[in-house]
């Protein structure tokens, strides 16, 4: 008798472990689909989509100070994205060769004409989603030298909806908040996944490579006039998104340069 209350308390906690499992799948789906739903740029009405044309014409002017904000802020809740600023700046530093677009100055004025871009296009679904995409994509090779993971651009989505939603020019309508949220989610959702899909297309051609004997890896390198694999370049920038190899190259030419330069004792 004790075995058999034993054996049927197993079976309660086996079932009721059951049910809990799929009721948050179920909800995990439910949240999944409403978020799909919600950021679609298709849900955006005429009369959104014209007032978040206008209300951007007002915030334009102090946008600038608005993304050094939201990037600054970013950076005390990613520390990994103050580790890549950092880089860059240090980069730029002995960069000879013009701006450096992976650093945080310029990722403030570069978000704004990012967002001017959007909105030129944000009656045309498929340009607006190849542009965010292709964003996206280039901070592909983040992912592989920094560790930059699908959580920043969700904590990214989170301060940005916050800060632009907080602007006066965006609060004196509840239609304006409403489209800026949907706006910015809908952003967000497609700069994740061209980022997650160009990750995952590097990851399988390199997986791809290394399977490959090194004779037919040095021809296909010829090939390519001795070209690695490369991600796609953010449209932005005139260099890459974050090139750790690029810091360690201008490390050395300055230490060339201070050893040229310094006469020995």
């Amino acid at each position: 008798a004790r075995f058999r209350r034993a054996q049927s308390v197993q079976e309660e906690t086996i079932a009721s472990t059951s049910v809990v499992r799929k009721s948050n799948r179920q909800s995990s789906r439910s949240r999944s689909s409403r978020r799909t739903t919600g950021s679609s740029l298709a849900s955006l009405s005429f009369s959104q989509r014209q007032a978040i044309v206008v209300s951007w014409r007002l915030i334009r002017p102090q946008v600038n100070s608005t993304f050094r904000k939201i990037f600054l802020e970013l950076e005390i809740a990613c520390p990994k994205v103050k580790q890549i600023f950092y880089k860059a700046a240090l980069v730029d530093a002995f960069n000879k060769d013009g701006e450096n677009a992976a650093t945080l100055e310029e990722h403030i004025k570069l978000a704004a004409k990012f967002f001017d871009d959007i909105l030129n296009v944000i009656d045309d679904e498929d340009e607006f989603r190849t542009l965010i995409r292709g964003i996206g994509a280039a901070h592909a090779v983040l992912a592989r030298s920094c560790s930059f993971g699908g959580e920043i651009w969700e904590r990214l989505g989170e301060i940005v909806m916050e800060r632009i939603c907080s602007l006066e020019s965006c609060q004196k309508t509840r239609e304006a908040s409403r489209a800026w949220r949907t706006l910015i989610a809908c952003v967000i959702d497609e700069l994740r996944t061209g980022f997650e899909e160009e990750h995952r297309l590097f990851s399988r051609r390199s997986s791809s490579a290394s399977d490959l004997p090194d004779d037919i890896l040095l021809e296909e390198e010829h090939s390519n006039g001795g070209a690695a694999i490369k991600l796609p370049r953010c449209p932005y920038s005139a260099g890459a998104v974050g090139n750790t190899d690029d810091l360690q190259s201008k490390l050395r030419e300055l230490r060339l340069q201070y050893t040229s330069t310094v006469p020995l004792q």
